[in-house]
């Protein structure tokens, strides 16, 4: 693995090999990791940073920053203060931490977890699991009509989260029920959130599965016992939800 320091060639790049780039205190700066598999350590300052191909570790550190995965499967921290994630291709594992941070999940199927903080995330393609962690966070759904994908939303708490509705739909236009009540199979359910499926091993009969009602199409699946709760005796049923849960985007 090449390291390179920032601190001694402020203009230096990646390289088409495994490299570390250590980025310097304070400074705002763009960095490309280029081919191989990096690590990115953008320290302090409002940074870019930027994987492209390979499977990369991309962190934010302090300051306002945004990270972009590239190709592959990548790993974005943005650590401290607000940023922006987008995984882009391939299974990508983004988390916000601290700050209110935007994270997207682009194609592949993904997980985002926001951690702490106000945080939106929409998953994009593919069958993504959405965390929102400790702050009133808006989780992304979309009708997904090419690819027939829905998402998985954990840690969702009515009356403080919100989930934003795409494609011009709306509360009105939903069906909510329990994974029971659907017929869903909880072991192919876990199949097509591979490779991400362990993620859904607290999903059981009484999950709620929210759903089109003029076409059946499933948009998302909340787990039944949201994990960022204090009251251990809170549950989520189909009269949980209400239309002021819900936003359009």
């Amino acid at each position: 693995m090449a390291f390179i320091d920032l601190s001694r060639n402020p203009n230096a790049q990646g390289t088409e090999e495994n490299d570390l780039i250590n980025d310097t205190p304070n400074d705002n700066r763009r960095i490309l990791g280029f081919g191989g598999n990096d690590r990115i350590n953008g320290y302090g300052g409002n940074d870019e940073l930027f994987g492209n191909t390979g499977e990369d570790s991309l962190n934010g550190g302090l300051g306002n920053d945004s990270l972009y995965g590239g190709r592959d499967n990548d790993a974005l921290d943005g650590q401290e203060d607000n940023d922006l994630l987008f995984g882009n291709l391939g299974a990508d594992v983004l988390v916000g931490n601290a700050g209110n941070d935007r994270i997207f999940g682009g194609r592949d199927s993904d997980v985002l977890s926001g951690l702490v903080g106000a945080d939106f995330l929409s998953g994009d393609l593919g069958f993504d699991v959405l965390i929102g962690g400790f702050g009133n966070d808006t989780l992304v759904l979309r009708d997904e009509t090419v690819t027939d994908s829905f998402d998985y939303l954990r840690d969702f708490i009515p009356g403080e989260d919100k989930i934003a509705l795409g494609g011009g739909l709306s509360f009105a236009d939903l069906d909510i029920l329990t994974v029971g009540a659907a017929r869903i199979d909880r072991a192919v359910l876990r199949s097509q959130f591979a490779p991400w499926g362990s993620n859904l091993s607290d999903v059981s009969n009484e999950s709620l599965v929210l759903r089109v009602r003029s076409t059946n199409r499933v948009l998302g699946i909340l787990n039944h016992r949201p994990t960022n709760t204090i009251s251990a005796t809170f549950t989520l049923t189909p009269n949980s939800l209400g239309a002021i849960d819900f936003i359009a985007i």
